[in-house]
């Protein structure tokens, strides 16, 4: 399978040029470090570490599919002046991997959050080409292994603000923690029979494997590929010889196909979740005395989980 989406030579050209040192002084607004981001739950991990000390561009924005994903002239800018650049890696950003070595080797500060968890906790999918499966912001202990990149790149572009950052990440830990706990108990709601998880891609395999689900997806890891109509007719299929006839749309992947299974199978459509993006910032969803913020990336699990929970239940 091909996940490496379309890359052109002049992008490259112009990202080497722009791979000169950057300094060690704070280019932000009011002497803020200023860090340029991939994903939209690494602008929020950045944002919750670096708080007041940091002024976070992100190249992806709300409903952006990072695996078909390519840098504009405004994002090659970001990158060119930023004083300290996170990315995702594991392939989630295609070619421009390839890019972040380049920058990193140039002495520029470039750091890759997925950097800290162990190898032996990534899902190695057996039709992925031998890459390991990108999406670990689905299992939230292994998001939280994501923290101390975070805050050892911070520290090392700001080091006088290095005990700030090293306290937002213990607390944000924690905070994380509560978030996995809140999740075991959601999930725990379902049977273990009803906890199958029909949607538009393979993105959920760590949340299956987090919380005992199985995933029966349309397309696979990547969204490069388009469905045919064998994979439609695998899946409803499945949906057929299943006793959960519910299917959910992701924000950042076209429902096209979902439409037509809904139709074969007389399944419903249970909701929309995120996938490889999250919400609009400011967009608060939940009871009231327990509303959260769906751009971030709390809000991401609490309202994919409530959704599946509640869909499924």
């Amino acid at each position: 399978m091909s996940f490496i989406g379309n890359y052109t030579i002049s992008v490259v050209c112009a990202l080497m040029v722009a791979c000169a040192p950057a300094g060690h002084q704070p280019s932000g607004g009011d002497g803020k470090i200023k860090v340029t981001t991939t994903t939209t739950m690494i602008t929020d991990l950045v944002k919750q570490i670096g708080g007041d000390l940091v002024e976070v561009e992100g190249l992806m924005g709300p409903g952006v599919d990072p695996h078909l994903f390519t840098p504009k002239d405004k994002d090659i800018d970001l990158l060119k002046e930023a004083d300290v650049i996170f990315y995702h890696g594991l392939f989630l950003e295609g070619r421009m991997q390839d890019m972040f070595v380049d920058f990193a080797s140039d002495k520029k500060h470039v750091y890759r959050v997925t950097k800290g968890i162990p190898k032996k906790l990534l899902l190695m999918p057996d039709d992925f080409d031998g890459h390991p499966d990108p999406h670990v912001w689905f299992d939230v202990e292994l998001w939280a292994k994501c923290v101390d990149e975070v805050v050892k790149g911070l520290s090392e572009v700001d080091p006088a603000n290095k005990s700030a950052y090293e306290e937002s990440g213990r607390q944000y830990s924690a905070k994380l923690a509560k978030l996995r706990e809140w999740s075991v108990q959601r999930i725990d709601e379902l049977p273990k029979e009803k906890r199958i998880l029909f949607t538009s891609h393979d993105a959920f395999n760590y949340f299956a494997n987090s919380h005992e689900f199985r995933v029966e997806a349309l397309l696979g890891i990547s969204t490069n590929d388009e469905a045919g109509s064998s994979d439609v007719t695998a899946m409803v299929d499945k949906l057929n010889a299943s006793s959960v006839k519910v299917l959910f749309t992701e924000s950042s992947v076209s429902s096209k196909g979902l439409e037509q299974i809904k139709k074969d199978a007389g399944a419903t459509i249970g909701g929309e979740l995120f996938s490889d993006a999250m919400g609009e910032p400011g967009k608060m969803e939940g009871p009231e005395g327990g509303r959260y913020d769906v751009g971030t990336y709390e809000g991401m699990i609490r309202h994919n989980i409530n959704t599946i929970v509640d869909a499924l239940k």
